[in-house]
């Protein structure tokens, strides 16, 4: 009596140590990994490597799981019968799954969830040391399993989003917190024609215009930066500073014409992404962009402030007398 429970034992804390190591693994994300090997918490270090390729480790806790469920069923079969007598088998191999189903199945995995960081810190290391072990069989496996593997990425973002969304509700995320999440994902979804200045609304200089021609209108711009073209509006040929145009005029340098500030212009299409404008804007150093239509023309300007609006909402200084650009051009047009 005392072998069987002894043997009934050894299973029940085989099956437990493999089940709750498993669902300790799956619960620890991604990024709380990171934390943790950032903080150097002990056994980070093999955490992180056993979640990179994590389909090796869980087949060590398959193999390991299914050798003590089987092997020790049927061992504790085989003693049982020796004392007891074959009846008995039945009623102990139906005791034993329900005993493996409870103690070592559904408690050790509802325990490995809740505790799940110190379950995986600790058993992480010992996972990594028999994932090295066992490296010739888990190869034969992956093998008859490479063509079923997901290549997928881990999180998507949808899974963002919806934690994003948990995040709010239970209170570790704020509600601007929250709302900037939301509008980092919507850049992908927004183009530059979208949020530009139109043609229409652009202030801008011909290149040949002369400073003391155009002095007055200098000293009551708001813009700091505006397109310089060439005898029409479509032939933008770079930018100019509102402020090198002002030092200018104190320098009483009036004769010097406006093309003489030229610096280079980026250019982009009108179906460009704020995902992609805002690297672009980044790269180049530069804060306003010449937005063009398909023929190549002169759409409108779209500025860095114009994308930033997108994420933290509109930018208003106390010189803007126009908020909305887009829609003061459609009133206009009316």
């Amino acid at each position: 009596m005392g072998l069987l429970l002894l043997l009934t034992f050894t299973v029940l804390i085989g099956s437990a140590i493999f089940s709750g190591s498993e669902a300790a693994l799956f619960s620890v994300s991604d990024s709380r990994v990171h934390v943790l090997k950032k903080n150097n918490e002990r056994g980070a270090k093999a955490l992180a490597q056993i979640k990179e390729k994590i389909s090796r480790p869980i087949t060590v806790i398959v193999i390991g799981n299914n050798i003590v469920n089987i092997v020790g069923s049927m061992y504790i079969g085989v003693v049982a019968a020796e004392h007891y007598g074959e009846v008995w088998i039945g009623v102990i191999s139906a005791l034993l799954t329900i005993l493996i189903i409870i103690f070592g199945e559904i408690v050790p995995k509802t325990l490995g969830e809740h505790y799940d960081e110190k379950v995986a810190l600790f058993i992480s290391p010992i996972l990594l040391w028999l994932t090295k072990v066992l490296a010739p069989i888990i190869f034969v496996i992956e093998q008859f399993t490479k063509h079923l593997s997901n290549d997928e990425p881990s999180v998507s973002e949808e899974d963002l989003q919806m934690m994003s969304e948990i995040g709010h509700a239970e209170g570790s995320i704020e509600d601007d917190e929250r709302a900037l999440i939301e509008r980092v994902f919507t850049l992908n979804d927004i183009e530059a024609w979208d949020i530009m200045t139109p043609r229409t609304m652009i202030v801008s200089f011909d290149k040949d215009d002369v400073l003391s021609d155009i002095e007055k209108d200098i000293y009551s711009l708001t813009n700091s930066r505006l397109p310089i073209y060439d005898k029409e509006i479509d032939i933008i040929v770079g930018v100019c500073l509102r402020h090198e145009l002002l030092i200018a005029l104190a320098k009483d340098q009036k004769d010097m014409k406006v093309g003489d500030f030229t610096h280079d212009a980026l250019f982009v299409k009108e179906e460009i992404k704020l995902d992609e404008l805002l690297p672009l804007f980044q790269k180049n150093r530069a804060h306003l962009a010449i937005v063009q239509d398909e023929f190549g023309g002169t759409a409108g300007v779209v500025s860095l402030e114009d994308v930033l609006e997108q994420l933290v909402g509109e930018i208003v200084d106390e010189t803007d007398e126009v908020v909305d650009t887009r829609a003061a051009a459609r009133r206009m047009n009316r």
